[in-house]
């Protein structure tokens, strides 16, 4: 559409607005536009877009039925026939295609295959469907087999690659992170995810790595006085967990802690009253 002089303004905004009020990025706005006609926004004479209150309600559904697993392409005709929203999702499980391609062509160790793949997705996508429908299912299954330890690890060194790239892209700022995320596994994957992910949506989180004791912690805090801490270690055992966890006080601000080890320690303890949340993996977090 185009916008004309005699409409009036007052209710447009860019399409910045619609990102922020949304949590989708800009990228994944304009695919769906240009892939899909999922959205018609106006246009200046200068050709820039122009959007409505009305697309930030069509946007909270099309997130509803991408987050459900129905494929975008296939979104379009559910919003034109009105389906109810409460109706149970009947549809093929492109996901599972999806996870079994990018498996494959993890397990031939061909990157030039799977990066496409990932990238191609995170334009379509949001970052959390992303992960939770494709990426994570795929590392949770390669973890799961033994036999697979080369192609996970080849995945994790080169997926953190691409996305620090890719975040790299948000011009993330230390002083100006709503979190910061410490690692203390020894890939930095989980932590990478994370921070990309944020990157997408209003957030913005820094990873740190690096972090080895209590009192590099300390030291940090003091020195950055974070809003909130995420701490990931995926990786760590239930009793090196419990060691980190007995040292921790409480401070003031928002901390969670990430790992099935860390998890594991909370449960044990005796002190119900914890300063802190934990979880068992990423994906129990994004939930």
């Amino acid at each position: 559409m185009s916008l004309t002089n005699d409409l009036d303004q007052v209710d447009y905004f860019p399409i910045r607005i619609l990102s922020e009020q949304t949590g989708v990025n800009s990228v994944t706005l304009r695919a769906w536009e240009r892939r899909y006609g999922l959205l018609k926004p106006y246009r200046t004479e200068k050709g820039h877009r122009l959007y409505q209150p009305q697309d930030v309600d069509r946007v909270k559904k099309i997130l509803y039925w991408v987050h459900l697993g129905v494929p975008v392409g296939k979104v379009k005709s559910l919003l034109e026939s009105n389906q109810d929203a409460d109706l149970e999702v009947q549809h093929e499980d492109a996901w599972q295609a999806w996870q079994q391609q990018f498996m494959d062509a993890v397990i031939d160790l061909r990157q030039s295959k799977w990066e496409p793949m990932f990238r191609e997705a995170s334009k379509q996508y949001p970052a959390s469907v992303l992960l939770m429908r494709g990426v994570l299912p795929v590392l949770e299954q390669l973890r799961n087999q033994s036999s697979r330890l080369v192609s996970r690890l080849a995945l994790q060194s080169a997926l953190s690659d691409v996305v620090i790239s890719m975040t790299a892209l948000s011009g993330g700022d230390l002083l100006q992170s709503d979190a910061l995320v410490i690692n203390l596994d020894n890939c930095a994957l989980m932590s990478r995810l994370l921070c990309w992910l944020k990157a997408s949506s209003s957030e913005q989180f820094f990873c740190m790595d690096g972090v080895r004791s209590f009192a590099d912690i300390v030291t940090l805090y003091d020195a950055l006085t974070p809003k909130r801490l995420v701490f990931v270690a995926e990786d760590m055992s239930q009793v090196e967990a419990e060691k980190w966890l007995q040292q921790w006080s409480s401070v003031p601000c928002d901390v969670c802690f990430i790992g099935t080890g860390l998890w594991l320690a909370s449960q044990a303890s005796n002190d119900l009253d914890k300063p802190w949340r934990v979880f068992s993996d990423l994906a129990a977090y994004l939930n």
